[in-house]
């Protein structure tokens, strides 16, 4: 499973705060398809997709999700997309 963090405005806790972090969050990833090569492979290539965690810090919501492909395209992902910084 390829995990990815995406960070939106906190807008704290209340009923509608949680109804605009997921507004927020659906408008990141509709940015990041039109704008990622990388992950719009990993939305076109995935068997599932799930929210693994939400983080809350004072200012952003860090929100990780899960891309689970088949073996062949998370190999293919991770040679072509995936950097390793150390």
């Amino acid at each position: 499973m390829i995990k990815v963090p995406f960070d939106t405005p906190d807008h704290g806790t209340s009923e509608r705060a949680s109804y605009m972090i997921r507004v927020d969050l659906e408008h990141t990833l509709d940015n990041a398809y039109k704008t990622m090569d990388w992950f719009k492979f990993l939305a076109d290539k995935a068997i599932r997709v799930e929210i693994i965690g939400t983080q809350k810090n004072t200012y952003t919501t860090t929100t990780v999700v899960g891309f689970e492909l088949d073996p062949k395209n998370e190999t293919f992902y991770r040679l072509k997309y995936e950097r390793f910084e150390k």
